[in-house]
């Protein structure tokens, strides 16, 4: 453990590593977490990583930097990203098809109003 100059503590991955096996190995969280003075939350957190993402998911000390995602975890959040730009995209593309189509209804009309034989006006 290591305190920052904020006073906040930072655990080493071997401690978070040691804490999450206890509860694994059938200890109670809670339990585990008085004995270490840890929030239970935090070892929930820690427990819920390893289980998702391996024992290399707690390599560093505190929280892990932005730059820190493993592959996989970028590589998703980038397709998310894409799908949701595609909705995007895919969403813009009705609504001008509607516009046009309004556009279009509303010259016809403009169009059809005019019938005296005079040219039809070009103002919009």
């Amino acid at each position: 453990m290591k305190k920052t100059r904020d006073g906040k503590r930072r655990f080493s991955p071997e401690f978070k590593i040691a804490a999450v096996r206890r509860v694994n190995e059938g200890e109670s969280p809670h339990s585990v977490a008085r004995d270490l003075d840890v929030n239970a939350p935090l070892l929930w957190k820690w427990r819920k990583q390893v289980a998702q993402q391996g024992e290399s998911a707690l390599k560093g000390i505190g929280r892990p930097k932005g730059g820190r995602r493993s592959a996989e975890g970028t590589e998703a959040s980038y397709q998310r990203r894409i799908a949701e730009l595609e909705r995007l995209v895919g969403r813009q593309q009705m609504e001008i098809g509607f516009l046009d189509r309004a556009l279009r209804q509303v010259e016809e009309l403009r169009q059809e109003k005019n019938d005296d034989g005079a040219a039809a006006s070009t103002k919009r």
